[in-house]
């Protein structure tokens, strides 16, 4: 059973934030309709009567979470999330966030996903870390253990000597809603393809979720913390230790 969560005022502050820095960016790519650039943003000035940038930021996200849930559809996979997060949503802090979201549209590829994962109060593993993982071969698919929510799988499937996919050659374990969040919104930026079922998971400590599921990997990787977990040789097709 994944673990109970509830989303507080802060938390959910944080998902509207981090989602909409997200969609500015593929807009900015010509990924998603103009809402906040160019005639998108007079289209809205003209029509939006009553509503605010606060609607418009939950409107956006509400429409991209119809074709991508993970990570853009919080009901789908944060247990508890409360569908009255968007009436608690201020115009004020809005137009702040669309504004910076403008601002860092073109930040580099990873110095943009290190601040999503700050913004949502996760440490990416060290340079140095990652760095010493082997690169996957293309055929096989791995397990990312709770607490890096996708960045192994992210650092791994983007290596220039390998052709993998983030959402191909990993399933990613998640310990938190914000790694959910997090692994979904690097497979969004690297171009999950819509309606996608994507392989992350929101699981309890025990691993309760992964166990059940009865998929088998041929490594996993992650925090060093879960590697004596004494199940972990089970998911893993060689019944090796985990890297």
């Amino acid at each position: 059973m994944a673990p109970m969560v509830s989303s507080t005022h802060s938390e959910t502050h944080r998902f509207f934030k981090s989602s909409l820095r997200a969609l500015v960016r593929a807009e900015r790519d010509g990924r998603v309709p103009a809402r906040f650039t160019g005639t998108g943003r007079d289209i809205w000035a003209t029509f939006r009567n009553e509503l605010s940038p606060a609607d418009l930021v939950v409107l956006c996200i509400e429409d991209a979470g119809a074709t991508m849930p993970i990570p853009f559809n919080p009901s789908v996979w944060w247990p508890e999330w409360s569908e009255r997060a968007r009436l608690n949503l201020s115009p004020t802090d809005a137009e702040q966030w669309i504004r910076e979201s403008l601002t860092d549209a073109d930040q580099p590829r990873d110095a943009y996903l290190r601040e999503q994962a700050a913004t949502l109060g996760i440490d990416p593993p060290t340079s140095k870390a990652v760095a010493a993982l082997p690169t996957p071969p293309r055929h096989e698919r791995w397990l990312e253990l709770p607490g890096t929510g996708g960045w192994l799988a992210y650092a791994l499937s983007t290596r220039s000597d390998g052709d993998l996919y983030f959402w191909e050659n990993f399933c990613v374990a998640c310990g938190t809603p914000q790694e959910v969040l997090l692994a979904g919104l690097i497979a969004w930026e690297l171009g999950a393809p819509p309606r996608m079922e994507l392989p992350i998971r929101l699981d309890d400590p025990d691993l309760t979720a992964t166990l059940k599921s009865g998929e088998r990997y041929h490594a996993i990787v992650g925090r060093r913390e879960l590697h004596g977990h004494r199940d972990l040789r089970i998911l893993h097709q060689d019944g090796k230790q985990p890297l």
